[in-house]
């Protein structure tokens, strides 16, 4: 069905813009999620959710990037793709890896080979479903268990440009997408009803003595998790073929209304099943229209999203989610039981690591990004 002008030119605007602020914004409530579940507010904020709406963000823009290379040259160039993620991605996490990892063990701590070796070859997240990062430091948290993201978005960006290069030209892209995200979800059923109800060995991963952690082949996998990235991606190819989600987005009160409303039924709905079944399918489908409309749409959110705080922190996302984890951890390790020392021990550490790894390490590796074709700019605002 042919859309109308407006939609059209609406879809061409979308799809012709490049830098969008309000996703530093984005990426800044993601992180705030995180950190601040992690600091001890799990109880009231869904830090999983904050993981989830960046591997929204990730499919998007690297989608987005890719399509928009391939509409203007006629192919998408994978070894200057890699090598622009490479430079993004590799050197603050292997000087994370290096250095928390050292620090740990000098502190008593033991990691293993296989551990060492899954943490580098971003495998994190297989090793800690299948072998675990076990602390051997009483009370001090394991510096490795937060990779297990890092390798899902790396094992996306390795196959998923592959894949697009063969069908980025497929008028049904969007629809196949849709059938693979919900697909995956039948993946996590059957997970669920394997894994978790009747435990099968071989099949699952080993049983973990918490109950609170025998889900965790839902959590981590990369296989079970892949919807949340594609989501993302489903909105790029939305963007680009000019569909009609693209404009709903922007221009639907009753649609924002619906997806708030899918989105809170995502947290509210009880039980295992859906939390770790349905979840995730239901935030992705609620975020398709809800990111378009926050990162566009003029109003209080993205007023929010742009304003210099919101996207100082975003800019800094990467950074402050390696290390804040290495934070906690010396908190851990220093603070003992004291909580008013540990939380302020984690929040200085928190910042001052994460500065200090952006300006020595990511902003030099802009200029090496740009020789490799990467459009990046450094907006950072400090």
């Amino acid at each position: 069905m042919a859309q109308p002008a407006h939609a059209n030119r609406t879809s061409d605007k979308i799809s012709q813009a490049t830098y969008l602020p309000a996703l530093d914004g984005v990426r800044a409530a993601s992180i705030l999620l995180v950190v601040l579940s992690h600091l001890g507010l799990d109880r009231v904020l869904p830090g999983a959710f904050g993981v989830t709406l960046f591997f929204f963000i990730s499919g998007y823009l690297i989608t987005r990037q890719l399509l928009r290379a391939s509409m203007r040259t006629g192919r998408i160039n994978l070894p200057a793709f890699y090598l622009r993620r490479a430079l993004r991605l590799m050197p603050a996490a292997c000087t994370y890896i290096l250095v928390a990892g050292l620090l740990y063990e000098l502190a008593g701590g033991r990691i293993s080979f296989l551990g060492w070796a899954a943490a580098f070859g971003y495998g994190a997240n297989f090793y800690d479903l299948w072998a675990g990062y076990h602390s051997t430091l009483p009370g001090v948290r394991h510096p490795f268990n937060i990779l297990w993201s890092l390798a899902i978005e790396e094992h996306f960006y390795i196959l998923w440009p592959l894949v697009l290069g063969l069908v980025w030209r497929w008028r049904w892209l969007f629809w196949a997408l849709i059938g693979f995200c919900l697909a995956t979800m039948l993946w996590r059923w059957a997970l669920f009803d394997s894994c978790v109800l009747h435990h099968a060995a071989g099949f699952c991963a080993p049983m973990n003595a918490n109950p609170a952690w025998r889900s965790n082949q839902l959590y981590l996998s990369t296989d079970a998790r892949a919807d949340s990235i594609a989501w993302g991606a489903c909105l790029a190819v939305a963007e680009q073929q000019e569909m009609g989600v693209a404009t709903l987005a922007l221009r639907s009160r009753l649609a924002h209304a619906a997806a708030w409303a899918v989105l809170a039924a995502s947290f509210l709905i009880p039980g295992d099943f859906a939390r770790f079944v349905i979840r995730t399918t239901l935030q992705g489908l609620a975020l398709l229209l809800l990111v378009p409309a926050a990162i566009r749409m003029e109003g209080v959110l993205h007023r929010w999203l742009v304003a210099a705080p919101a996207i100082i922190l975003g800019r800094l996302s990467y950074s402050v989610y390696l290390w804040h984890w290495a934070a906690l951890g010396i908190a851990d390790w220093a603070a003992g039981g004291n909580r008013v020392e540990w939380v302020s021990l984690a929040i200085t550490l928190s910042v001052a690591l994460s500065v200090l790894s952006y300006r020595c390490i990511e902003q030099p590796m802009l200029r090496l990004r740009r020789l490799a074709g990467s459009n990046v700019e450094d907006r950072l605002l400090f």
